[in-house]
């Protein structure tokens, strides 16, 4: 590994990663460190998305269909400030299959002639490079600190395979005592959300279901079989931040993680890779990927049940992660 060799190196292999890897790679040669466990099977998850991204997937080679698009959605079904759900007009979204959206873009960048992978490389061996981008995540490997809710908010998911209408795969939102619950859904699967702290899912028990029936929210798993449910989970789903010096570039959730529906995983990312930097300029591509919240009052919401209150946050060095 030659120094000089690299004009990015990027950590993590994410979508934000792989993304910012596959657009920084039309500027020169680009080295994408993935984690040890990088490999591992991403949980079966279904992500909202603006239709509007779909022109980014599709210039990367990716296409709708084979991440599981089947339909464009207008309207959603909401219950956030009262207990009967309203119908919500909002911008064009789709629904993705994370997974395949994860194994497609891992793909393109491993065909790409411009990008090199290693795997599980220590940071101080790391070549010397124009830009160095940390995407690893919520792990934000290169930051000193972290700063994230004493009680984190953590998404658990249900999935159930079945035929399903549009109108059955449409997104369904309702907040809780807890936390909120979503739903969405593609032509073949459905995927039944719930986000609550920590504390909370330790004094819970029970199938999704059952705990939303209990809730008096039945609208939000009306019409879904009883077939059997596979558990999925998305992790943690606060809002988060982190800081530290060093020559590191933090992007996507290493620099600010956003809760569950803000985020929806890379969607929370706002991508800016610095491509050219002649001239006293910082010119650059800017990936925007920053979709998905229900207006102020999600954000009120979730701010009173200590889902993403910066006021109730804890700093962790690195030593703690």
């Amino acid at each position: 590994m030659a120094p000089g060799a690299w004009d990015t190196v990027i950590l993590g292999g994410g979508p934000v990663g792989l993304t910012t890897a596959l657009i920084a790679a039309r500027q020169g040669g680009v080295l994408v460190v993935l984690p040890r466990q990088a490999h591992a099977r991403t949980p079966l998850r279904i992500d909202c998305v603006p239709v509007s991204l779909l022109a980014l997937f599709i210039e990367l080679g990716l296409h709708p269909a084979e991440l599981g698009v089947t339909a464009v959605h207008h309207h959603r079904l909401v219950a956030w400030d009262s207990a009967a759900p309203q119908v919500v007009g909002s911008a064009g979204t789709v629904h993705i299959m994370r997974p395949i959206l994860e194994r497609r873009l891992l793909e393109q960048v491993s065909a790409h002639r411009a990008i090199t992978i290693v795997t599980d490389a220590r940071l101080g061996a790391l070549p010397a490079a124009g830009r160095f981008l940390d995407a690893t995540g919520r792990r934000a490997v290169t930051a000193e600190h972290r700063y994230l809710p004493a009680n984190p908010a953590v998404l658990r998911a249900s999935i159930v395979r079945g035929a399903f209408s549009r109108a059955q795969q449409a997104f369904r939102l309702a907040s809780l005592p807890t936390g909120y619950a979503y739903r969405l859904g593609t032509r073949d699967m459905l995927m039944l959300g719930l986000v609550q702290g920590r504390e909370q899912w330790r004094a819970s028990a029970g199938p999704l279901a059952e705990k939303l029936g209990a809730a008096g929210v039945e609208w939000l798993v009306a019409g879904m079989p009883r077939a059997a449910h596979e558990s999925s989970s998305g992790g943690v789903a606060s809002v988060q931040w982190s800081s530290g010096s060093g020559r590191a570039i933090r992007i996507g959730d290493a620099a600010v993680a956003r809760d569950a529906l803000a985020s929806q995983g890379m969607i929370a990312a706002e991508v800016i890779v610095p491509l050219n930097r002649s001239a006293g300029r910082n010119a650059g591509v800017i990936v925007k990927l920053l979709l998905f919240r229900h207006g102020t009052q999600h954000f009120r919401k979730a701010a009173a049940l200590g889902v993403s209150c910066a006021a109730n946050t804890t700093s962790r060095s690195a030593g703690e992660r």
